[in-house]
């Protein structure tokens, strides 16, 4: 096999390796944190590059700022569904949960009681159902890249060649005239 097509062969494995992880990067969004202003409802969006459907993954920690043992709870709604509900204590730890649901708005509704803090994430994949037709078009475009280099090559060879082909004018001598002008000396 010739080394151009080996070098092919690696651009099209390097450029879809940097698509896969691309599309596998994650969107983190803040819902409650340490140090910041609680709210007790954030609202976000769910959305995707292609398709309706939307991995997530919520993370949320409950800790008692004092020692004590405290009640704590989260749902995240949209559209009137729940997604997503727990309650439980500060004793519990941090807790993840991972699911798929439609495109479109969320409600994050935390509750918790006086010397509580809260850190909660949303994290999304939104390029992530993607990968396989993103695939698909940078495996074409790098074909078409490759042979589309082949063919300008091969049209330019023909170019240059078709120029060399042409005979160049000979000068056979010039004449001389009296004074400073002459005639302009023309190809045989």
């Amino acid at each position: 096999m010739k080394n151009s097509y080996w070098l092919w062969i690696i651009a099209l494995i390097v450029v879809n390796t940097g698509w896969y992880t691309v599309s596998q990067q994650g969107a983190v969004q803040e819902i409650n944190r340490p140090g910041a202003d609680f709210s007790e409802t954030r609202k976000g969006e769910l959305s995707t590059l292609f398709g309706s459907d939307v991995d997530y993954e919520i993370e949320h920690c409950f800790e008692s700022i004092n020692g004590g043992v405290y009640n704590a709870s989260i749902i995240v709604e949209t559209k009137s569904e729940v997604l997503y509900y727990w309650e439980g204590d500060t004793d519990e730890g941090c807790i993840t949960y991972s699911s798929t649901a439609g495109e479109g708005e969320f409600v994050v509704i935390t509750m918790i009681e006086e010397g509580v803090e809260t850190t909660t994430t949303l994290t999304t994949w939104p390029m992530k159902s993607a990968f396989v037709l993103g695939l698909i078009i940078f495996s074409l475009c790098t074909v078409a890249v490759a042979f589309g280099e082949s063919f300008v090559r091969a049209f330019v060879k023909k170019k240059i060649d078709q120029n060399h082909s042409i005979p160049k004018p000979k000068i056979d001598s010039f004449i001389e005239s009296n004074g400073i002008w002459q005639d302009p000396v023309r190809p045989n």
